[in-house]
């Protein structure tokens, strides 16, 4: 913003990984920093399953995030966010988020897996 070229800003975080550094959220919408939040939610810590499994240790407990709101969490941090459930409504909130002056966090469902670290 301060250099005058106006990008958008696209930052995309699992609902897991969102957890290490929810603090982004309280400090762009303090700095009313026009970031769109990208959110495919899947219920879990995907990649920390995928450690476990590199790591032959399979059933670690609390890698589950069933219930886990985002959105609600990223309105209490002052965020503009929605949850969309398919393409066009991602495509809406996007065209929004451009406009807006504020961060803006979107949360899409996506098939839950477990990616292969090798």
């Amino acid at each position: 913003r301060d250099s005058g070229r106006n990008r958008p800003v696209v930052a995309i975080i699992g609902d897991g990984s969102m957890q290490y550094s929810v603090q982004g959220l309280w400090t762009a919408a303090q700095q009313g920093l026009p970031i769109l939040f990208v959110i495919p939610r899947n219920g879990e810590y995907a990649i920390l399953k995928s450690f476990a499994v590199l790591e032959e240790t399979p059933g670690v407990p609390g890698l589950d995030l069933p219930g886990l709101d985002t959105v609600a969490i990223a309105k209490g941090y002052g965020c503009e966010a929605v949850r969309a459930e398919t393409v066009d409504e991602v495509r809406k909130v996007c065209a929004e988020a451009f406009k807006r002056s504020g961060p803006t966090l979107i949360e899409a469902p996506i098939v839950p897996t477990i990616p292969p670290l090798l």
